[in-house]
């Protein structure tokens, strides 16, 4: 039985660039498919899945390129039809489309067959590369890009565990939330005890 890493482990590993690329990717391409919706929806409304798909990962992959291309440590492949992102010695990535039950669609080629079987590095034991599966959960009903994914799975139907990727914005692992400075709290005013006036009551004749 392989041992495999943990979420935390390859998040880690990947480091916060990569993992905030991919999700900002996934967020771009879901606004590029509402656009693409917005301008014709009768040519969204009959496109076939798999031509659907494809319009999509080709938005993904476009995003992904220009956040990722020139980063250190990383190298995009764009050799037709495989695109993959190696991060590193240890790190293999393919974007797909994930179901509701994780499972992701691929024909069963013998290269496809090696890159989900996570085996044992016999020539350099310790250096195994993890090969994972990034991209989006498929909302099937409304046709919808769900919330960036990444799998690690042992074999294509084996999933060993699937994580969401949360979007922090364009700028990167700051977030979009600005931090709040605190202020420096201004000396407050002396307060002055004024004695009211003595009020005296007249007299019958009008004298005080």
């Amino acid at each position: 039985m392989n041992s495999h890493p943990s979420s935390r482990e390859v998040l880690s590993g990947l480091g916060e660039k990569v993992t905030h690329s991919l999700a900002r990717s996934v967020k771009l391409a879901a606004g590029d498919l509402r656009t693409y919706r917005g301008w014709n929806p009768t040519w969204v409304a009959e496109a076939s899945e798999r031509g659907l798909a494809n319009w999509i990962h080709d938005r993904l992959w476009s995003h992904l390129t220009s956040l990722l291309d020139g980063h250190p440590g990383v190298t995009l492949s764009h050799g037709e039809p495989t695109r993959e992102v190696v991060v590193g010695v240890s790190y293999r990535l393919r974007i797909k489309r994930h179901r509701e039950d994780g499972q992701v669609s691929s024909y069963p080629t013998q290269t496809a067959l090696e890159f989900f079987a996570q085996g044992v590095q016999d020539t350099f034991p310790g250096l195994e590369e993890v090969r994972l599966v990034a991209g989006y959960e498929w909302e099937a009903d409304s046709r919808e890009i769900g919330e960036a994914v990444l799998s690690l799975r042992d074999g294509q139907d084996e999933v060993v565990w699937l994580v969401p990727l949360p979007d922090v914005g364009e700028a990167g692992g700051r977030g979009t939330v600005q931090p709040v400075r605190p202020t420096a709290p201004e000396p407050s005013l002396p307060s002055i005890n004024v004695p009211e006036p003595v009020r005296r009551e007249a007299t019958e004749d009008g004298s005080k």
